[in-house]
């Protein structure tokens, strides 16, 4: 968790430069639960890409699953075929493989919601800056902890 060098407005009055033992507790707690959300944008981005990457991976996903309902047959759907081309996979293996990696992605987005979530809510409940700092880093160790290994976080 980022200690030093912190700034959030909180009742009306803004906290420039602070450290965070140094700000009222209610205002560190709100600081405590910024760096929870910021942690889990930051694993997210590291999963997919940006919001049109993200996309993208969606799109795939769906056409994998329709083309792997459908048993495979017929002309592959254009995301299917893109990465069959590139990888130089069978359609069946490159349909597989797209379906893989999104429930991956997916397990590793509900993962990181769940730690967020709960993060927040713990740490919004602290009684001390030493409680919120060790819940904040707790559930930003959970979130990192979530994407290892997971699409464009492997």
């Amino acid at each position: 968790m980022q200690l030093q060098n912190i700034n959030v407005v909180h009742g009306g009055q803004s906290y420039v430069g602070f450290s965070f033992l140094a700000l009222p507790l209610a205002a560190a707690l709100i600081v405590a639960a910024q760096q929870i959300d910021q942690a889990a944008d930051v694993a997210r981005r590291a999963v997919l890409g940006d919001s049109l990457r993200a996309l993208e991976y969606e799109r795939a996903a769906a056409e994998a699953k329709a083309f792997a309902a459908a048993g495979y047959a017929g002309a592959m759907p254009p995301s299917v075929q893109a990465w069959a081309d590139a990888a130089e996979l069978e359609p069946q293996a490159a349909t597989d493989s797209i379906i893989a990696e999104a429930d991956a992605w997916q397990s590793a987005l509900y993962a990181i919601r769940a730690a967020r979530l709960k993060g927040k809510q713990r740490v919004l409940k602290a009684t001390s800056h030493d409680a919120a700092e060790a819940l904040t880093d707790a559930a930003i160790a959970e979130i990192r902890e979530s994407i290892a290994g997971v699409g464009n976080a492997a």
